[in-house]
């Protein structure tokens, strides 16, 4: 007879039974998914080949980001239709080389998956459009929605078509963020905050329920130079009068209400979008203009990354000399290695130095798109480039989305600056933070207690209150370290300490307002920067772009991602999945590695909005 099991045994027993069917899941996918990754990924290339007369179909999917990181890298290709970054070199590469193949007639940028995308990220991408229009060929914009985004992208298109159900939502440019002061102080948890600079904001959710009149004055003014450009090439690209954008956002509500909730009519009223058309509609126009494809009854196409594969080989061979060495900076600096779209104190120094050992490498172009991070990791990647210079060879920056506190200490270095008049940056401060939970634990009747041989033996312990002294240690070194920043800056840009701490103080500015202070040397994207560093080195025509990348995943952070990515996709909604398997966990997520509790980073991303596409073809 069975024996009778207590209703806990059978329960203890569903969850180890549970437990082991995990961990064979796991196993398995680990012992089979891994090999035929590598399989599909080194070994099988299927062929692809450009239709003649066919349209490329630009469709940037997921967050802009300036390199892929290792990982992502091998899950783009294991996960073709799971894309969580775009990398924006990338999406220019396909426009500038569909300008002059005959094979292709016109392009099609599909925007309704593009993701996060920064102000300034968004001027290169809309300088590789103009450039391709330039070659006489007609663009075409279409997405079920258009956000704020999208349709900067698809202001610049020849016709800008939209879906019955959709909508041109634009918002104008905003910062909001969340204040812990009460919480934590409900939680008797003491934020410690040493910090110089009347506009270094970043600690402020920490130690106030508000943003403070300083901080609310200065993101004011980038948001309102940001929010200026955006309308002027807008209005500009779709013949509008001046005002337009601002009229359409402050009527917004009471029109669609007039309209009985008809957004995309309302769009095409105020002139932003030229057809209001279904997908199927779609295609018909689309294959009027490049042929039906006969294998289905979409319009003759190639995706854009088949593109870029099918086009690698027929460019030109890179020269062994003449070499602009291109290092990329993406996402926060911290210590030790790169990781998940941050860049690491020891990989980029190490980059740095294989292009200055590299004797075909005659220039450095840095492309920084960061907020700052640890000042330890940001002073040695800048003592890298003063070797650089001092090794004779040139050093270009080349700013994107934002190159802001550390990532402009590290800027500041170069022998000239390049910036969009979107790109964030300055924010020249310093501040060091230390929370510590003594009262928390006192409360829960947990004691900190010992002896030590200095004074200083245990000041710095997060379970007790800090000492007097150990507060005047810390501020001492966050004075210094701006005192640093100030004079890198001057000594960089040229200017007297007094000067540049006058445009310090944390403050943050537009690349445009940059440039009339000093900071900024040329507003332009990432080809002028590329053709100054030709020019500094003294390169004549065919020199050749060299990009050190980031090193190799290993197959176990590729197999972590890819189990991470599968199970974000199917149990959270597509914008939660996006956000944590994109630049969510690297730019939201604060990293508090520095050894000497200073850091130079900037909250300085605007808030941003994306929709996805509810339609395919």
């Amino acid at each position: 007879m069975a024996e009778n099991r207590s209703p806990l045994r059978r329960l203890l027993g569903g969850i180890w039974r549970f437990i082991v069917v995990v961990y064979s899941l796991l196993l398995v996918a680990i012992l089979v998914v891994v090999p035929v990754a590598v399989y599909f990924v080194f070994f099988h290339t299927p062929q692809v080949s450009v239709p003649e007369n066919s349209a490329l179909v630009w469709a940037p999917t997921g967050s802009l980001v300036a390199e892929h990181d290792s990982v992502n890298g091998v899950l783009d290709q294991l996960l073709p239709q799971s894309h969580t970054v775009a990398v924006v070199r990338d999406l220019m590469t396909m426009l500038e080389r569909a300008a002059d193949d005959d094979r292709i007639d016109m392009v099609l940028l599909k925007l309704g998956a593009l993701g996060d995308a920064q102000p300034g990220q968004l001027q290169d991408l809309a300088r590789a459009i103009r450039r391709f229009k330039r070659s006489g060929k007609k663009v075409v914009a279409w997405s079920p929605d258009y956000d704020q985004a999208q349709y900067f992208l698809a202001s610049l298109a020849d016709t800008v078509y939209l879906d019955p159900l959709g909508a041109v939502f634009l918002e104008g440019y905003g910062v909001f963020r969340n204040y812990y002061a009460q919480a934590l102080q409900r939680l008797d948890i003491q934020v410690n905050v040493f910090r110089v600079g009347k506009y270094k904001s970043y600690v402020e959710p920490f130690i106030r329920d508000n943003m403070s009149p300083a901080a609310r004055a200065a993101n004011t003014a980038w948001l309102k130079s940001l929010w200026s450009t955006y309308e002027q090439q807008v209005t500009q690209a779709r013949d509008l009068p001046p005002g337009a954008l601002d009229q359409y956002v402050a009527d917004y509500a009471d029109q669609l209400a007039a309209l009985n909730g008809d957004a995309a009519k309302l769009a095409a009223q105020a002139g932003l979008v030229d057809k209001v058309v279904t997908p199927m509609m779609l295609q018909v126009a689309l294959q009027n203009e490049v042929g039906a494809n006969a294998a289905n009854d979409s319009f003759r196409h190639i995706d854009g990354r088949a593109y870029l594969r099918a086009t690698a080989a027929e460019q030109d061979a890179a020269p062994s000399k003449s070499r602009i060495a291109l290092v990329v900076i993406d996402g926060p600096i911290i210590g030790g290695d790169d990781g998940s779209l941050t860049a690491g104190h020891d990989s980029i120094p190490r980059r740095i130095a294989q292009a200055r050992h590299n004797d075909h490498v005659a220039a450095l172009l840095l492309r920084i798109n960061s907020p700052g991070g640890s000042v330890t990791a940001a002073e040695a990647i800048r003592r890298q480039i003063r070797q650089m210079r001092m090794a004779g060879k040139p050093v270009i920056v080349s700013m994107s989305g934002m190159a802001a506190s550390g990532g402009y200490w590290i800027a500041a270095a170069a022998d000239e600056i390049w910036a969009e008049p979107t790109t964030l940056t300055g924010s020249i401060g310093v501040f060091g933070m230390l929370p510590t939970v003594g009262k928390a634990l006192d409360d829960l009747g947990i004691s900190a207690d010992g002896v030590g041989t200095t004074p200083l033996a245990g000041a710095l312990r997060i379970d007790k209150p800090l000492s007097a002294t150990a507060k005047k240690l810390l501020q001492t070194e966050v004075e210094r370290a701006y005192h640093l920043f100030v004079s890198h800056v001057a000594d960089g840009r040229g200017m007297s300490i007094e000067a540049v701490d006058k445009i310090a103080q944390g403050r943050v500015w537009s690349g445009a307002d940059a440039a009339d202070i000093g900071l900024v040397d040329h507003l332009g994207g990432f080809h002028d920067a590329v053709a100054a560093a030709a020019k500094a080195a003294g390169l004549k025509k065919g020199h050749y772009v060299l990009e050190l990348q980031r090193a190799p995943a290993s197959w176990a952070d590729v197999a972590k991602r890819f189990l991470s990515v599968r199970m974000t996709q199917a149990l959270l909604p597509d914008w939660l999945a996006s956000l944590i398997n994109g630049r969510g966990q690297a730019w939201m997520v604060p990293r508090f590695d520095d050894p000497r509790h200073l850091y130079a980073r900037c909250f300085c991303r605007v808030a941003a909005t994306s929709t996805h596409s509810r339609h395919s073809f």
